[in-house]
């Protein structure tokens, strides 16, 4: 089975595209912005939490992890894949918006 190569596509990014954001207010605008911003930073700070402790449990010969912890890592590893390319896209959606209104002020 070959790897998937496209991870930054995926289903809910799609969705995300076709959101219609044209009765969101500027203000609804700027709270969905920053909320994205705040959830990328969260995941990212969550993904960096877990590479330092691989390299510690590395570094401490701790080398064997019980099955469901294994599952429970890669279902958290594979919502977060999804999940940071579909809230850049919403996001890029809500600052082209925020610019384009800024534009015609």
């Amino acid at each position: 089975m070959l790897p998937d190569t496209d991870i930054l596509s995926s289903e809910l990014r799609d969705i995300f595209r076709k959101l219609d954001t044209s009765n969101l207010s500027e203000e609804e605008m700027l709270q969905l912005a920053n909320g994205c911003e705040d959830h990328i930073a969260g995941l990212c700070h969550g993904l960096h939490f877990l590479g330092k402790t691989f390299v510690s449990f590395a570094d401490s010969d701790v080398l064997e992890f019980s099955r469901e912890s294994l599952c429970q890592l890669g279902h958290g590893l594979k919502t977060t894949a999804t999940l940071l390319p579909a809230l850049m896209e919403l996001h890029q959606i809500t600052e082209r918006k925020i610019d384009a209104e800024e534009y015609l002020i």
